[in-house]
């Protein structure tokens, strides 16, 4: 397989599972795709030219490290910086920090946290995170949940990134957003007849029921349907979906329960 400073980390490791400590070895940020639930996050949305930047390091580097396990790879002759969001004026925002540098120190991954503060944000509200490098995995995530974000650096481990919403999307939105299928949401799901695979994430803290899902759909048969317990429709989960190339119908069952189908 060839690949290239824009070849996605998922890619690469679906191809060859040994790309996972050869990336993990080169520094120690990247330990966290050694965790399945992180890496079926984290891993579709950054490219290597994205994860030597968090790295510190080039994309020519990580590239050859990874020739050396049987890739074919692409050098760049120079390199491009990767571009991010123009940032916005702060004076006028109502800041919410969050410093996730003890939670790193101490071994630990913080996108548990990072979701949670997200999630209790009120809209006119900007979180700023205050990390030892630029989090472009989740930059990545959250642009495509209409946020606007930027990063400030402060020093050679001090970066503060930005995060402000400016889409909303109501449950209506999220419904509609969905892809258009056949029949109804029984159709659908007994066209699979046996082939379901039931889970619950009811009890879970966000963002466990995403993680839960998207792990369980790593190993779903293509001719299987997961049908997921869940107690609303998933706001950040759809735009994941969506980038697997993944289907899915819901069904409110009653307050506090939603019957989500995913296929492909």
């Amino acid at each position: 397989m060839k690949i290239s400073k824009d070849t996605k980390i998922a890619v690469i490791i679906k191809e060859n599972k040994e790309a996972i400590d050869v990336i993990a070895g080169i520094n120690k940020h990247f330990r966290k795709l050694k965790n399945p639930i992180l890496r079926s996050v984290l891993a579709p949305r950054v490219s290597i030219a994205e994860a030597a930047r968090i790295g510190k390091s080039t994309p020519n580097e990580f590239l050859k490290r990874l020739e050396k396990i049987g890739f074919e790879i692409e050098l760049e002759t120079k390199e491009v910086p990767v571009s991010n969001t123009t940032k916005l004026d702060t004076k006028d925002l109502k800041i919410i920090e969050l410093d996730v540098r003890p939670t790193i120190n101490s071994g630990a991954d913080p996108f548990k946290e990072i979701m949670q503060a997200i999630k209790q944000m009120n809209a006119d509200e900007t979180l700023k995170i205050i990390n030892i490098f630029e989090p472009i995995p989740l930059i990545n995530i959250l642009k495509e949940k209409g946020y606007t974000t930027w990063t400030d650096t402060i020093g050679s481990n001090e970066y503060h990134t930005f995060f402000t919403k400016t889409t909303a999307t109501s449950h209506k939105e999220i419904v509609e957003s969905m892809p258009v299928t056949e029949g109804s949401f029984e159709e659908k799901l007994a066209t699979y007849g046996g082939n379901v695979k039931e889970i619950d994430v009811r009890h879970l803290e966000m963002p466990e029921p995403m993680v839960t899902i998207l792990k369980e759909i790593e190993t779903l048969p293509e001719d299987h349907v997961l049908l997921v317990n869940h107690k609303k429709v998933p706001q950040f989960l759809l735009p994941e979906l969506k980038t697997r190339d993944y289907k899915w119908m819901s069904k409110d069952i009653e307050p506090g329960k939603t019957l989500l189908i995913i296929f492909k």
